[in-house]
């Protein structure tokens, strides 16, 4: 019967929702005038005989760009703005610069109109010849039914151009040669598909080739282009041309691809000097600019000479010899465009200016020489902000984390960036079975307490020599402190731990102190690199409970992992990311990293014990390789985004595991969202009297391996536009491993025959909301769909389902409320 009455409820419910979803179809003509019509939908069909590439993305656009769009509707399905323009349209019709009507909360319906269709059409024709459909043919269609109109535009792209030959020709032989023997770089390959935007491009790359060969005055109005799309071959019969006609003609109803031939024409116009190659004579630089007086009352200023460049001050508050080792346009160098980007570039990297702006004035005396001036405004010297975190995590209720940051942008004169940091946290439970009213039902199970700061040095520091690098790729040396404490001690917030009724709620304190100091550069745009050639920390744990102690004797796994140690070593990272270079568009992110610990203090231990074993020291071995690949495949409107990572470390030696926080762990809004953070593994193990405990020791392992995907779609703009709501659907699957088997986790180390097994994996769904592209909250809901502990049907557990079960939903059914994407 309780089924029957649950399944009777649910499709009341979803009747309900139907008559609802009517009711607000209906709702939306009762304000369309007579005889007019509110136009209901918009649809795109391709007509042709051919693969289309890049459809989804033709189709989106063209639906862009349409002259009359129907109103937007709330998941795809209500009309919602609509609706609520409707239910007040007396009062938005007289108030016509109405709040809402202006922030677009609410819409007017759109009264379909047949003379924007010819607009539209023409507009996605010209859309379509653009990408490369010469010959599209664009038709529409419209009919009508209870007083809604519905437009179709039939698309007959024909067949997409493909690239032929290009052609380079120069009125200056120079310019001919440098073109030439920089045309393997263009864009313009051989059988790509052709679009005009593939002009600009290759507009914009002979511009700035040219100007990095010192031609200054080359604008991209010298660069022409020409194409051809008739096929020469078919017209060699001289005596016959009606036959060379009729081969055209049969060519292009075939089935071969139509080509293009790009004659590239660079010529002066009207400029005579565009050939001109120019030097820069002087540099005069303003880092504390305020208006064109500074440029003529240079005796009322600091004057400060760095070699040959002049530095002019109201306040001499940066050193210049710091600003001289970030600049690349210098007296008696040849003007290039990569210098001046790269001088812009490297001068806001010090973060101490609002803008930089470089002008140049060509000497009056010297046809072929530029006067160089670099203005700058300089930003705050010291920021202090406040920041309040609350997050839901999956294995706490409640987490508060605030902290206090100061950052001094110029650090005794020399761009040095200090930042010092105080934070506190807590992470509490709720659990209205362990107290006697709501704020007692509350119970603290960690705190943290840190201090870390770090100086940042826009320059080079030994012991490694500068030949390394190249000028323009000089790294940032930085030098960083912390000391951070963690307390597992669970305690009531307004009572005795008493009503807890858990001998083992009392941990430890763990405290980790660190120091470093690290290289950071820039090898190009897209590659980053970072080396620590030494890094320590100190794990201590001043205090251990009884009851944690027992753990620890019961467990050698546990007893390695939190045993106090010293950690010395160094570590490389690489990372490659081409977001910038493809313009946020189906872009691609790599990060990998090597680190080692204890290679040195094995020498140094050897030596105490030559030395009659003066002295031993407790120290950390192990290598470590960690990786982080990603891929986002963009569109206008979602986005597909792909993530693997993972990583392995190998204890030998003194160490039978990674130290504690150089372990991996899966779980949580930034992992297996199906799982509590820290509760899944390592391997196939599990224990039942570990679920929902909130005394559980975190689950860590030596190697990690985790893939995501996640399609993210956007849904509505909200807030009056100041903010976006997007959802999300997602899988995540993967899980932790020990590199050596312990009794205490049966199944617990890295087997490549129970891999399969040992996966973990689920599902879910998400809102996301972006607050003016700066901050964006997120809420995930997912649940494991394969779990490692279960043997049968290979784990995976979709016959168990049952959301009509409490006990289920609790189980299995895990929230995450945090902050920004999870990848």
């Amino acid at each position: 019967m309780g089924i029957k009455t649950t399944k009777h409820k649910s499709y009341i419910l979803f009747l309900f929702i139907g008559i609802i979803l009517l009711g607000a179809s209906c709702n939306t003509t009762r304000q369309v005038p007579e005889g007019q019509y509110l136009l209901r939908k918009t649809s795109i069909v391709f007509k042709s005989n051919h693969k289309i590439s890049r459809k989804s993305e033709i189709k989106d656009n063209l639906t862009r760009i349409q002259a009359q769009k129907q109103n937007t509707r709330f998941l795809g399905i209500v009309p919602l703005k609509l609706l609520l323009y409707n239910s007040r349209r007396k009062k938005y019709r007289d108030d016509t610069t109405n709040f809402q009507l202006r922030s677009k909360t609410v819409e007017k319906p759109v009264i379909f109109d047949t003379s924007l269709l010819r607009r539209s059409a023409q507009d996605m024709k010209s859309y379509m010849y653009n990408q490369g459909y010469f010959y599209a043919r664009i038709t529409d269609t419209f009919k009508y039914k209870k007083k809604k109109a519905y437009v179709t535009f039939k698309v007959m792209p024909g067949k997409n151009y493909l690239v032929d030959k290009v052609n380079y020709t120069a009125d200056d032989s120079l310019v001919a040669k440098i073109v030439n023997n920089a045309a393997p770089e263009t864009g313009l390959k051989s059988k790509k598909e052709f679009t005009m935007s593939m002009l600009e491009e290759e507009r914009s790359r002979i511009t700035t080739l040219l100007r990095d060969h010192g031609y200054y005055r080359f604008a991209q109005d010298n660069v022409t282009f020409v194409l051809d799309t008739v096929n020469k071959a078919m017209f060699r019969d001289v005596e016959n041309p009606f036959e060379g006609a009729a081969d055209f003609i049969k060519h292009q109803q075939d089935n071969k691809d139509p080509t293009v031939t790009i004659n590239v024409i660079i010529s002066i116009t009207d400029d005579s000097a565009v050939y001109t190659r120019y030097t820069v004579k002087s540099v005069r630089v303003f880092p504390d600019f305020l208006n064109n007086a500074d440029l003529h009352n240079n005796n009322t200023l600091i004057h400060k000479q760095q070699r040959d460049v002049d530095f002019f001050y109201h306040k001499y508050y940066i050193n210049s010899n710091v600003l001289y080792q970030h600049m690349y346009l210098l007296p008696d160098k040849e003007y290039t465009q990569s210098d001046y980007d790269k001088t812009i570039t490297k001068l806001n990297e010090l973060g101490i200016f609002q803008y930089i702006r470089i002008v140049f004035h060509e000497d009056t005396l010297n046809n072929n020489m530029l006067n160089c001036i670099i203005e700058m405004d300089r930003t705050k010297k010291h920021d202090f902000s406040l920041n309040l975190e609350v997050s839901n995590g999956s294995t706490y209720t409640l987490g508060v984390s605030p902290s206090v940051s100061y950052r001094d942008r110029n650090f005794a004169h020399g761009a040095n960036l200090f930042t010092a940091t105080i934070n506190f946290g807590l992470e509490t439970i709720y659990d209205d079975n362990l107290g006697t009213g709501f704020f007692n039902d509350f119970y603290i199970i960690t705190r943290y307490y840190g201090f870390n700061t770090s100086l940042d040095i826009p320059k080079f520091l030994a012991p490694l020599p500068a030949s390394l690098f190249n000028n323009s790729s000089l790294p940032h040396t930085i030098f960083s402190f912390g000391y951070n404490l963690m307390d597992r001690n669970i305690t009531g917030i307004t009572t005795n731990i008493d009503s807890l009724q858990s001998a083992s709620a009392d941990y430890f304190t763990l405290i980790n102190t660190s120091a470093s100091f690290a290289y950071n550069w820039h090898q190009s745009q897209t590659v980053t690199w970072s080396l620590s050639p030494a890094f320590i920390n100190i794990i201590r744990l001043p205090r251990e409970s009884a009851a944690f102690q027992r753990e620890l004797d019961s467990n050698e796994f546990l007893k390695n992992t939190y045993k106090q140690t010293f950690i010395e070593g160094e570590n490389l990272t690489f990372t490659y990311s081409d977001l910038e270079k493809k313009r946020g568009k189906n872009y691609s992110f790599i990060k990998l990293g090597i680190e080692e610990s204890g290679s040195l203090l094995s020498v140094v231990n050897s030596l105490g014990t030559a030395l009659n074993n003066l002295y031993n020291i407790n120290y950390s071995q192990y290598t470590k390789f960690d990786f982080d690949t990603r891929h986002y495949f963009t569109f206008p409107n979602s986005t597909i985004a792909l993530r693997f990572v993972g990583g392995v470390g190998f204890p030998y030696g003194q160490s039978q595991t990674l130290p504690y926080i150089k372990q991996y762990f899966v779980g949580g809004p930034y992992s297996l969202r199906g799982w509590r953070i820290r509760t899944l593994g390592p391997g196939s193990y599990y224990n039942p009297a570990d679920q929902n405990n909130i005394n559980v020791i975190d689950r860590t392992g030596d190697i990690k391996l985790e893939w995501n995907g996640e399609y993210r779609f956007f849904i509505a703009n909200i807030v009056a536009g100041a903010a976006k709501l997007n959802g999300a659907f997602f899988t995540d699957a993967g899980n932790i491993w020990l590199t050596h088997a312990d009794p205490s986790y049966p199944g617990g180390d890295f087997q490549f025959s129970t891999l399969g097994q040992d996966i973990a994996a689920n599902m879910g769904a998400g809102i996301r909301i972006d607050i003016a592209s700066f901050l964006t909250l997120r809420m995930d809901v997912a649940m494991p769909v394969k779990k490692p502990y279960v043997f049968t049907n290979g784990g995976f557990v979709f016959d168990q389902i049952d959301f009509n079960n409490p006990t289920w939903r609790a189980n299995n059914i895990i929230f995450n409320l945090s902050i920004g994407y999870p990848f």
